[in-house]
């Protein structure tokens, strides 16, 4: 966004007044106040203030509607320099893959992505993959001022345990890692328990309901197993 004035005899066009610029997602945008005035009913202090006004006005809504534009692509599409495999569908929150001060061994992660004070969200033992990332989106709805609203349902929008697949698959055969199956288990945890308890309640046929009842069952069921092997 720009504002420029120009005097009289300035610009060789014969131009003088305000000249408001603006580049919004590529396309540029500008608008010119002249100082010329339309009758000489009006007076020029008073031409002067109207134009300079207006010039002001523009400028102002021009960067609004940038600042609006830029909220909503940040929080409705991956940054265009994010690294393949790790965009959640937004900015600011990145999947990644690895160890840090919070984790000893090699693990999933949430990183949100402040410049200056990036923080990870672990997958593991003490945080579930819904856990993770309801603390990560909440750390990013924080640090980047996100509206309430865009928060709640950024919460919803969990990601997919396949991701970390793919996100390991792309390190190991094209970024010179060497990530073992392992450090996806936790990723899978709740996925791993929603089956058990779906695979307990169907073979109980539906006589038990609740869900510490079927975690039961199904922990039973797999100690059971364990056992027999």
């Amino acid at each position: 966004m720009a504002i420029s004035f120009y005097e009289k005899g300035e610009l060789t066009s014969g131009f003088h007044g305000w000249r408001v610029v603006a580049t919004i997602r590529g396309k540029r945008y500008q608008k010119y106040f002249s100082l010329k005035r339309p009758n000489n009913r009006i007076t020029q202090e008073l031409w002067y203030q109207y134009q300079e006004t207006r010039a002001k006005y523009y400028e102002a809504r021009y960067m609004a509607r940038s600042a609006a534009l830029q909220y909503l692509d940040f929080i409705g599409k991956d940054h265009p320099s994010t690294l393949p495999c790790r965009g959640v569908g937004f900015q600011g929150i990145t999947l990644g893959i690895g160890s840090g001060k919070s984790a000893a061994q090699e693990t999933c992660y949430f990183s949100v992505n402040k410049r200056g004070a990036a923080n990870k969200f672990y997958i593991d033992e003490r945080a579930s993959l819904s856990q993770a990332w309801e603390h990560a989106v909440k750390h990013w709805g924080e640090v980047f001022n996100i509206r309430p609203k865009d928060v709640a349902k950024k919460l919803a929008q969990v990601p997919s345990p396949d991701q970390f697949k793919s996100l390991r698959k792309q390190l190991n055969n094209h970024e010179g890692c060497d990530y073992q199956a392992s450090v996806l288990h936790h990723v899978y945890a709740e996925q791993r328990s929603q089956l058990e308890k779906h695979k307990a309640k169907a073979t109980t046929r539906g006589k038990l309901n609740e869900d510490d009842l079927l975690a039961m069952y199904a922990n039973l069921e797999r100690q059971v197993s364990e056992f027999r092997n």
